[in-house]
């Protein structure tokens, strides 16, 4: 993916998240949660300038939460609502959309964009076999130029073999033991973690251990 010369370099991220019925129950604490990724983020403005974010919901449909921000420059994040089933190729489908018309927005002020990074984070396997596959392979084409990094975080009744499937980078599987509750606090911290050090580094920094997680190996080919 080739950027302007000159001009601040940035990561565009998107956080994926599942608002399945099935977190209708962790409702609340996925809000407060996301609200402390915000306030970690406002708080340091050289990262919310780097990571410019963006949050997704899907369900029985995908929603933009958050359309891509600097997160310095927002007051406070919309609320989250569960309900309906798990559908993943809507969710891929969206992203795809969005990257388009974000990745366009941010070449046109003059930055330096690198490749986007999603992390998909589901507590449920897809319930639109036959639609998620295309969708997802649409989103990884090697052929389109702005294909993103996946990274995939699945606890409660995620299907691991679907979590690395669509893993592009990193996948992790919650520990068997660790409460869903303890499970996405943890993913939201290491999403805030990771942007911080991504920051620091100037590109995209992922971790290899999270506390309470296993990292699902990803298979490759010759």
């Amino acid at each position: 993916m080739t950027s302007p010369a000159g001009g601040a370099r940035c990561l565009p991220t998107y956080a994926v998240l599942d608002t399945s019925k099935s977190m209708s129950r962790f409702q609340q604490l996925l809000n407060d949660t996301l609200e402390n990724v915000y306030d970690g983020l406002w708080a340091k403005p050289a990262v919310s300038e780097f990571a410019h974010l963006s949050i997704i919901s899907f369900n029985t449909d995908a929603h933009v939460i958050l359309p891509m921000s600097d997160i310095g420059k927002i007051d406070s994040l919309p609320m989250l609502a569960c309900g309906g089933s798990t559908n993943y190729g809507k969710a891929f489908r969206l992203i795809a959309t969005q990257i388009d018309k974000d990745v366009t927005a941010l070449r046109a002020q003059g930055r330096k964009v690198l490749r986007p990074a999603v992390f998909f984070i589901t507590d449920g396997a897809p319930q639109d076999a036959g639609v998620w596959e295309s969708e997802f392979a649409k989103l990884t084409a090697p052929d389109w130029p702005r294909h993103p990094h996946v990274i995939t975080f699945g606890f409660g009744d995620a299907n691991e073999a679907v979590l690395r499937r669509i893993s592009t980078k990193s996948a992790f599987k919650a520990e068997p033991g660790v409460s869903q509750q303890d499970a996405l606090v943890k993913v939201l911290v290491t999403l805030l973690n990771t942007l911080i050090n991504s920051a620091n580094s100037q590109n995209l920094a992922l971790p290899t251990d999270i506390e309470g997680f296993r990292p699902i190996p990803i298979e490759f080919v010759d």
